[in-house]
């Protein structure tokens, strides 16, 4: 009796993406297997059930306009999948996740796609280039289009009333040379001056804190990009009247909804706002989780950032050697696997800072057309 095709997917589909593609070169058939067209969105529906992390530790090269970059990817047990050494340009590296498979790291107008699974490491066409400062970028995945987008903005000029901020997308989907996409420059500009990094939900770049044109700060909005009609909005912080524009209040995306984490409540606690209706923005406080449980922590260098809803805990990376996970039943924090983590003893710190950035993304076979 022959087995099921589907009965085939579900067991290939718990195994790793570096497995399976050693598994394609056991014969024909296992080949045509792996390679069907459909067994790649029916094994990324199970991995989003086991998420693995990547951590990048940099270092000067040789060269110094160079960094070295060390990728390490592992499962939340701390086990080592896949390792990747690359010299890349860029003094700073930035790393931006989409909770898909691909990993976007940039410095300045130079982005680079890695795929931990497959080990596919590409640099990305240059983009525009910034006569002053340059504004950040954004990266993720779009599932209803099944594409990857990146998001750059860029100084067209300056004036003495401001800076024309531009607004250029990379657009990649399935089959695509990675290396030679192009971007398109939208028609609208920003209308506000930002920096960092943005995130992608539901289809909608956002990033806080974002400085008007002028002499005037709005230091209480968010900046929405909709990726399909290809313009800007703003939308309100949930509670203004208690915003200090000198805590660290960012943006993270928890069961697929954009939410915004404040970290300097008293006494010390996470208060995670989730922005329920994005057409009326309504905002709920969803989460408010108490500090004082969580082992390790210090009010004065300790920024907790949530990464993840999985299994009924919310992952959170609180700047140790270790992930933490809040269980909501029990309202207690229990610390995960020590992971390889390095750290910056040279500042004249109470205790070093970590040096070890980190990320959660989900296996996947999408190419980058690098072999």
């Amino acid at each position: 009796m022959q087995c099921p095709r589907d009965i085939k997917f579900n067991i290939l589909s718990r195994l790793l993406v570096k497995d399976l593609c050693k598994f394609r070169c056991v014969s024909k058939y296992w080949c045509n297997l792996i390679s069907n067209p459909t067994f790649p969105d029916f094994y990324h529906e199970r991995s989003r059930d086991n998420p693995q992390i990547l951590m990048m530790n940099d270092s000067k090269n040789d060269d110094n306009e160079q960094q070295l970059i060390h990728l390490t990817s592992m499962d939340l047990d701390g086990k080592v999948g896949n390792e990747l050494m690359k010299s890349i340009y860029g003094e700073f590296i930035d790393m931006l996740p989409s909770r898909h498979g691909l990993i976007c790291l940039f410095y300045e107008n130079h982005f680079y796609l890695y795929n931990p699974a497959t080990q596919e490491f590409v640099s990305l066409v240059e983009g525009s280039l910034s006569p002053c400062n340059d504004h950040g970028a954004g990266f993720g995945y779009v599932l209803s289009t099944e594409e990857y987008k990146v998001v750059h903005m860029f100084t067209q000029s300056e004036s003495n009333t401001g800076f024309n901020i531009g607004c250029e997308i990379l657009t990649l989907s399935n089959g695509d040379e990675a290396s030679s996409r192009p971007w398109k420059v939208i028609d609208q500009c920003c209308p506000y001056l930002v920096t960092g990094c943005a995130l992608l939900v539901n289809n909608v770049f956002y990033r806080t804190r974002a400085d008007k044109h002028g002499n005037s700060s709005d230091y209480d909005l968010i900046l929405a990009l909709d990726l399909e009609e290809e313009n800007f909005r703003t939308i309100r912080l949930p509670n203004p009247s208690s915003y200090d524009e000198e805590n660290y209040m960012f943006l993270v995306e928890l069961r697929g909804f954009l939410c915004l984490v404040d970290n300097f409540a008293i006494p010390p606690m996470m208060n995670v706002w989730m922005l329920k209706d994005a057409n009326n923005i309504t905002w709920v406080k969803e989460y408010s989780i108490r500090f004082d449980i969580l082992d390790g922590f210090d009010d004065v260098y300790t920024i907790v950032t949530p990464l993840l809803y999985h299994n009924e805990e919310i992952v959170v990376d609180s700047n140790q050697d270790s992930l933490h996970y809040y269980n909501f039943e029990k309202e207690s924090f229990r610390r995960g696997k020590t992971l390889n983590m390095q750290w910056d003893t040279n500042l004249t710190l109470e205790r070093p800072l970590r040096k070890t950035r980190l990320s959660l993304y989900t296996e996947s076979f999408f190419p980058l057309g690098s072999r």
